[in-house]
């Protein structure tokens, strides 16, 4: 999904993975976005990302918006501050409107930042 670093993020694919994501991870909103994530014992960083089909039925939107996200997040981790943490995470899309690059720069960035010192505070 990303480059291959020491700190290289897989893709999340498995629906029982996501499922058990769903059902015991911590949720964190900063509308347009959502991040559940699960800071626990893991060696690399697995992301997922989602939008719903209900808010967007043309699968060419919701691949937009996706892809929006996957390029804001590799923008985060090229960040001097940005600081490498692990565990497994799914970002939904919550907005009803197509966003653009920028408008998804703020959110992105307050929902890692929570998670990466949720997971340095134990």
């Amino acid at each position: 999904m990303f480059s291959r670093t020491p700190n290289e993020i897989t893709r999340l694919k498995s629906k029982k993975a996501i499922e058990l994501l769903f059902a015991e991870g911590v949720h964190i909103r900063k509308k347009p976005l959502k991040l559940v994530y699960r800071a626990d014992e893991y060696e690399t960083l697995a992301l997922g990302f989602g939008v719903s089909k209900r808010l967007f039925p043309k699968a060419v939107d919701r691949n937009r918006i996706k892809r929006l996200m996957r390029e804001q997040f590799k923008q985060l981790r090229c960040q001097e501050d940005y600081s490498v943490f692990f565990g497994v995470g799914y970002f939904v899309f919550e907005g009803k409107e197509l966003p653009s690059l920028l408008e998804l720069k703020e959110p992105m960035t307050f929902l890692v930042s929570k998670w990466s010192t949720a997971e340095e505070a134990p």
